[in-house]
């Protein structure tokens, strides 16, 4: 299977890394990271067009109502949102009470209109640090915006370029709802999600950059 672009990007970043010698034996299912003085850090890697964490898929049942379909850190955020409680009560998925034999384009059509919701504001970016917390991620590159502090400076890093400061990620997050299809056919190939979302022309520019793009320094790693 070919990868897709936010893949080849984070395959040239750990690229990057591993030729200067900086990059972690073990990711723990992180994109990236550096090892500082011995101590591992990790980093997200967000190509030029996915700007969406933490996407976890939603299943609905005539017993349970919606739940998650696997649970973990990142649901247990989700539910410190109250995620769950933005779906309608009243919406009852065509997906699992349609026999497949009768299912067409205008049953998954409802379910798109019942359930996608977009630009649901989150109070502040702190659910985003949360989120990378929880996998122990501090930092973030993203292609062409640079590399940020996620939360938390936990190699501090801050400390090495006091004229030019690396700064904190800190652009207003959204939650969204979706119907993700799988295929196009049969109609009844798709999936429910929530996910947190960032708009790129939100995000200011940063004086770092893994890259060093733009003229950005590469930041003081190692």
């Amino acid at each position: 299977m070919s990868l897709n672009d936010r893949q080849l990007y984070v395959k040239s970043i750990q690229n990057l890394l591993a030729q200067l010698k900086l990059l972690p034996a073990n990711l723990d299912s992180n994109d990236a990271g550096f090892t500082q003085k011995g101590v591992d850090y990790f980093i997200e890697v967000k190509n030029r067009r996915t700007l969406d964490f933490g996407q976890k898929e939603i299943n609905w049942s005539k017993k349970d109502g919606w739940s998650w379909g696997k649970f973990d850190e990142i649901t247990r955020l989700y539910d410190e949102l109250g995620v769950l409680d933005l779906i309608d009560k009243k919406f009852t998925p065509r997906k699992f009470t349609v026999a497949f034999n009768k299912f067409n384009a205008l049953d998954k059509r409802f379910d798109q209109q019942q359930f996608e919701q977009s630009n649901l504001k989150l109070e502040n970016i702190e659910a985003l640090y949360k989120f990378y917390a929880r996998k122990s991620c501090y930092y973030i590159q993203i292609e062409d915006k640079g590399f940020y502090i996620l939360g938390q400076d936990a190699a501090k890093l801050l400390n090495k370029y006091p004229s030019k400061p690396l700064v904190k990620l800190d652009s207003k997050p959204t939650l969204r709802l979706r119907v993700k299809t799988n295929q196009s056919y049969p109609y009844y190939d798709y999936s429910f999600f929530v996910l947190i979302q960032i708009k790129r022309s939100d995000i200011v520019p940063s004086n770092f950059d893994l890259e060093e793009k733009n003229g950005r320094l590469f930041p003081p790693l190692g």
